[in-house]
């Protein structure tokens, strides 16, 4: 079980990468753009911290707090994952790629919820 949190770790790690690398690709001039670039920046990162506290956690409550703010930061960036992709904000492609990959985190860290409940 441990290898499979550290597999999701690393795959948390990708994720905010991947929001970092296709964030300096948007048009920061643009005010809608930079805003919501800024943000998906914040919150990806914030899964990945999150989860990794998650692991080094001492109490099962601390645990699922961790985790549930994770929760919580990865349906925001699907949140704002939709939005640029309505408005066109970034490179299409790459926007479905990390929204379906929020989408798949999304179901993984409320299984694991579900599970330390």
């Amino acid at each position: 079980m441990d290898d499979k949190k550290y597999d999701l770790e690393d795959r948390l790690i990708k994720f905010a990468v991947d929001v970092i690398k296709i964030s300096r690709r948007a048009d920061w001039n643009d005010y809608a753009s930079r805003y919501y670039q800024e943000q998906i920046i914040r919150s990806s990162g914030s899964v990945a911290l999150n989860f990794g506290e998650f692991l080094g956690a001492s109490s099962q409550k601390d645990k699922l707090n961790k985790l549930n703010i994770a929760h919580k930061e990865i349906k925001e960036c699907r949140n704002n994952l939709l939005i640029q992709l309505g408005a066109e904000l970034n490179i299409q492609s790459e926007l479905e790629s990390l929204s379906q990959e929020s989408l798949e985190i999304i179901k993984i860290l409320r299984s694991i919820i579900k599970s330390k409940s």
